[in-house]
């Protein structure tokens, strides 16, 4: 007998909160990995570009129509004029000076200043996406992120204090290159598909980041480096196929509220896995940040409904 396909309904903005759940990982699996930051960049976003080749490739001989592959034919929402082909490849050196400039951020400043900054990206975005996107977010989704915003300043306001002026430069620069990716992935996820988009940024940034990643000191090999494989195939390609997948059928502010799940997962795991108790005001910035990702999915964010199908069980 041939196995039936059931429809699955996935929304969008469950799927942005989890791999927001996910990519809160990351900074344990660093502590991990006895490696320097710039070889653990290039080693997540070469490994992840390998695993998005390999699935390409895959894919080709395998054709499904799956939407995170491109344009959806019966998706009735209008696509703008395409932008210029070298948009695509210029946002993997933008990806590049994001990675880049947070790291960097981090060894100049106090993590709590570094993540404030920067999870002012969401509140850009959402600026701006009426003029670059012709976009408008809800009442109810700017209440929300207002809420993520006070959630991240009380998650990260025990750590914001004491930054040298490179240390702020470069947490600037790493929010706005973050607000940038958010504005353009939505348009190139919309015209190439998540996976073509995921893979072109990560063989740029892994071609740019190559130099540096040689002149770093590897030390002799060691058995932690296995991390590096689930945070480029995991956390890397498929994360980052998943948030532009959900991207494109969302509002940019309604997905940038989800984000602020990301240093609530850090914290969280932090305190699982590596024994780093959160504070009172932690723990009370991290249930106005889940309730802030509360309204957004109860608000029905979502620009169109998504249904597809995944293999179900026997007839």
């Amino acid at each position: 007998m041939q196995p039936y396909r059931r429809a699955v309904r996935v929304r969008p903005e469950t799927t942005v909160a989890g791999v927001a759940l996910v990519w809160g990982t990351v900074g344990v699996l660093v502590r991990w990995v006895d490696l320097p930051a710039v070889a653990v960049v290039w080693s997540r976003v070469a490994v992840g570009a390998l695993g998005l080749a390999a699935w390409s490739r895959w894919r080709a001989t395998r054709p499904t129509g799956d939407p995170v592959e491109g344009i959806d034919p019966d998706d009735p929402r209008p696509v703008s004029d395409p932008l210029p082909g070298w948009v695509l490849p210029a946002t993997g050196l933008v990806l590049t000076a994001h990675w880049v400039s947070l790291f960097a951020a981090y060894k100049l400043a106090p993590i709590g200043t570094v993540l404030l900054i920067t999870y002012l990206a969401p509140v850009i975005v959402t600026a701006a996406a009426p003029r670059v996107l012709g976009e408008r977010s809800t009442p109810t989704i700017r209440w929300a992120l207002v809420v993520g915003v006070v959630g991240t300043a009380l998650v990260a306001g025990p750590g914001a204090r004491g930054i040298r002026p490179l240390g702020l430069v470069l947490s600037v620069v790493a929010a706005l290159t973050f607000a940038s990716l958010v504005l353009v992935g939505k348009r190139l996820a919309r015209e190439h598909g998540g996976i073509r988009v995921a893979l072109t940024q990560q063989v740029v940034a892994a071609i740019v980041l190559a130099p540096l990643a040689a002149l770093a000191e590897w030390g002799p090999f060691d058995w932690s480096w296995a991390w590096l494989i689930v945070l480029g195939l995991v956390h890397t390609a498929a994360g980052e196929c998943l948030y532009l997948w959900a991207l494109t059928r969302m509002r940019v502010s309604a997905h940038g509220v989800l984000g602020y799940l990301e240093p609530v997962a850090a914290v969280a795991f932090g305190w699982l896995l590596l024994d780093e108790a959160p504070r009172a005001a932690t723990v009370a910035g991290g249930v106005l940040i889940v309730a802030a990702g509360a309204i957004v999915v109860r608000s029905g964010s979502s620009v169109g409904d998504v249904t597809p199908e995944v293999p179900g069980g026997v007839g």
